[in-house]
């Protein structure tokens, strides 16, 4: 495959442990406007392998500060969120 000029405009924000995770950190870099590519080495759907996302170059810095204002969530944060367990309850 050849690389085009779009295909060096993306730039690797982040490696994450799993594509649940990648996912969930996805969605929320999509809500605040951005465009994020998840490329994996699973060979399945659900397999545990590390998970990378990217995002263009021109919004590395935005996606940084947006990653890190989110701070840190839970593996059982992580896990309800990818799942949408509890998406409609009430918190406590």
């Amino acid at each position: 495959m050849s690389e085009t000029s779009s295909d060096t405009q993306w730039r690797l924000l982040m490696t994450v442990a799993d594509g649940p995770t990648a996912a969930v950190l996805a969605s929320m870099l999509e809500a605040n406007g951005l465009s994020v590519r998840i490329a994996s080495d699973a060979a399945v759907l659900g397999q545990a392998a590390p998970a990378r996302l990217y995002v263009y170059a021109e919004d590395l810095r935005r996606a940084e500060s947006l990653v890190a204002a989110a701070g840190s969530f839970t593996d059982e944060e992580l896990a309800r969120l990818a799942t949408g367990e509890g998406a409609g309850d009430e918190p406590p």
